[in-house]
């Protein structure tokens, strides 16, 4: 339902009221105000205020809701002040649709593909409100994997259709085009009584405010024609956002300019993120199998101690690894003891592996002493020692 400023043959029918509710209660009707302002734009904002006498107000509260020209707004803050000597109250209004920012209609997840009727009555399901007019039938995709509001998720939902949002009560419509598509002529020099325009380059629009001697039947999405002479204004646009007193439709602020709806990629950068999080854990994963991998390759081989023998200064163990061939080695350690002759610390002093691990071409042995001849041309001697039944306790590397 397009929120139009009534013309001049419809003003005697134009019965303009604000209906206060509480719930289904009505509790109150507003007939005169000191000042009222209704504010839409293009990209969903709706607000109401109005002023009115502190002895009118007494019943205003937020929370409740106010009715105006078929729309439902919510009281969202009552300010009481003095004027002069006169006790006011100016309270401020916001489209119902707002509550859909709410705590309890946030989402985090949607997925959803197919006809955008069925798509947008899935968005709103469990909230007051259902789909109304949607003037787009071909399939289309939204994809949500965090915590959002219900409402921003409503607009995204929207601009990804490249529709315009409008209320209709507690439906929601979606337009391709809101308002006229033929240009009304919006000024001339006998209608016009008081005109300003400003110019925002950052912003790429313009802003009107027209002070009209008959009124105008306008409504935000028309296109219009802008002609005042007087000024040099001559330009073809639309119109992004009406305000104007709902009372005394005389006095209306206007910008235009062109409007495009915006699609945010929070949604989809996410959901790539999270990709990418998945791709990495399964690298991750992946690094894991292969490091169980070989930790279940070592789980096939085993160490079994060949020898041990404990000397004054050192332990001499020999170890022997089997994992498909058979390999040993040697290894001393030196440790200390307390007054009672108990082991206190034990550390690793020297390894030899070379020895038995390389392959050997020849090997001499003597009474306290062997040569070895490796394959690869290398050549070892070491003395060792041996106890008194001839095996050996140590194992010295001859340096030099």
């Amino acid at each position: 339902m397009e929120s139009k400023c009534c013309d001049s043959k419809k003003l005697r029918g134009c019965r303009v009221m604000i209906e206060i509710y509480a719930g289904a209660t009505l509790l109150q009707t507003i007939r005169k105000v000191m000042s009222a302002n209704l504010r839409e734009t293009l990209e969903g904002e709706f607000i109401l205020s109005f002023t009115v006498l502190a002895k009118s107000a007494l019943a205003l509260k937020t929370k409740q809701l106010a009715k105006l020209n078929d729309q439902y707004f919510e009281i969202v803050q009552i300010t009481k002040s003095l004027q002069g000597s006169l006790p006011v109250c100016s309270v401020t209004c916001e489209h119902v649709s707002y509550i859909l920012n709410d705590e309890i209609y946030k989402i985090d997840t949607f997925d959803f593909t197919g006809d955008p009727t069925a798509g947008l009555n899935q968005l709103l399901s469990g909230t007051p409100f259902s789909a109304g007019i949607v003037e787009f039938t071909e399939s289309c995709t939204m994809k949500i994997n965090q915590e959002v509001t219900r409402r921003s998720a409503l607009m995204q939902y929207i601009a990804i259709l490249g529709g315009e949002i409008e209320y209709d009560g507690y439906q929601i419509n979606i337009k391709s085009h809101r308002g006229s598509s033929e240009y009304k002529v919006v000024m001339d020099t006998k209608n016009v009584t008081d005109v300003s325009v400003s110019h925002d380059s950052r912003e790429n629009a313009s802003s009107y405010h027209i002070s009209f001697f008959k009124l105008l039947s306008l409504s935000v999405g028309d296109n219009v024609h802008i002609v005042f002479r007087p000024l040099g204004i001559d330009v073809k646009t639309r119109i992004i956002s009406l305000e104007y007193n709902p009372f005394y439709r005389y006095d209306i602020r206007v910008e235009v300019g062109r409007y495009r709806p915006s699609i945010s990629d929070t949604f989809y950068r996410i959901e790539s993120s999270m990709n990418s999080v998945e791709t990495s854990l399964t690298q991750v994963g992946s690094s894991v199998d292969g490091l169980q991998t070989q930790v279940n390759d070592l789980g096939v081989s085993y160490t079994i101690v060949k020898s041990l023998s404990i000397d004054t200064s050192f332990i001499n163990v020999t170890y022997e690894v089997e994992k498909g061939d058979t390999h040993q080695y040697h290894a001393q350690y030196s440790y200390t003891t307390d007054t009672g002759g108990r082991i206190t610390s034990i550390t690793l002093d020297n390894i030899f592996s070379e020895l038995l691990l390389k392959e050997v071409s020849s090997l001499t042995v003597d009474t306290t002493r062997f040569d070895v001849t490796y394959v690869d041309g290398e050549t070892a001697s070491y003395n060792y020692t041996t106890d008194s039944s001839g095996r050996i306790t140590a194992i010295d590397k001859v340096v030099g």
